[in-house]
């Protein structure tokens, strides 16, 4: 059964559903109708994150997923469909983030489980899922499905984008031992070089004065005490991070990244949003 569908998962058709004749089947579960997927520019995955680890009996697994859709509706349902570990197939809905322009979204969303004694429930292999207008679109990075195992870290899916800011992990928090405040940012580049630099620009005044501090490359990262994940991982990402600080007095910043490698500039300002951190 799970060969029949990963063989069907993996038809590409160089064209969008025009008819929503899907069904999802008992407790969420989808039938193997919907499992043949269907390419589409309307969505696609941006970045995707997987960890999982485990202490004295407690584990731990996490799955994040960030896709970009088209706005072709106010009523839409975006969601991830993922091969469970027992060989069905499952949906993990996502949630609208932002407005990236006039025509696009992001969605976001993660499936997270712990404690003592819990087992895996998703392995490796996911598609998107777009529903939207009686219509159904998918990303299944063009007939492969997207794969990524348990402590894989992250995943930048489109190869024209080089660094992502993950903004699960900045803070802005009070050391007492200094009296300071203390912005931390954490950023994954795309391994172009082995000499490069990841930096933050950063205001406290909207602007009126802007400062820089630059990042620290990390060989490991912990990401919680349970688990760790190396760096640069599989899909040749690196993960950098490091932080500044500055008068107590201070609760809100706004900051974008630089990645400088081979003579050129790479920034993630959050689709012109810039990040914006608050105490």
């Amino acid at each position: 059964m799970k060969k029949y569908i990963y063989l069907l998962m993996s038809l590409v058709i160089f064209s969008c559903s025009t008819e929503d004749d899907l069904t999802v089947g008992p407790e969420g579960l989808v039938s193997e109708t919907e499992v043949a997927a269907k390419s589409s520019d309307q969505v696609s995955l941006i970045k995707s994150w997987t960890s999982s680890g485990g202490y004295r009996g407690y584990s731990t697994y996490t799955r994040k997923f960030t896709v970009k859709v088209a706005d072709l509706s106010y009523d839409k349902q975006v969601s991830i469909y993922h091969e469970k570990v027992d060989g069905t197939w499952e949906e993990i809905p996502l949630s609208f983030s932002m407005d990236i322009d006039d025509q696009n979204e992001l969605w976001t969303g993660e499936s997270t489980i712990g404690g003592y004694g819990v087992s895996p429930v998703y392995d490796d292999e996911f598609v998107v899922k777009y529903v939207v207008n009686g219509n159904t679109y998918w990303d299944n990075n063009n007939g492969a499905n997207y794969k990524m195992a348990r402590r894989d870290g992250y995943f930048i899916v489109d190869p024209n984008t080089n660094l992502s800011v993950d903004a699960d992990y900045d803070s802005l928090n009070y050391f007492p031992s200094y009296d300071q405040n203390s912005l931390r940012v954490t950023v994954d580049v795309r391994n172009l070089a082995p000499n490069k630099e990841v930096g933050v620009l950063y205001t406290t005044d909207g602007w009126q004065t802007q400062r820089y501090f630059t990042l620290n490359y990390r060989n490991y990262w912990y990401s919680g005490p349970f688990f760790y994940i190396q760096s640069p991982n599989q899909f040749g990402i690196e993960r950098w991070d490091g932080s500044v600080r500055f008068d107590k007095s201070i609760n809100t910043v706004e900051y974008a990244v630089v990645y400088k490698v081979n003579g050129q500039e790479y920034w993630d300002n959050n689709y012109g949003e810039n990040f914006t951190v608050s105490k």
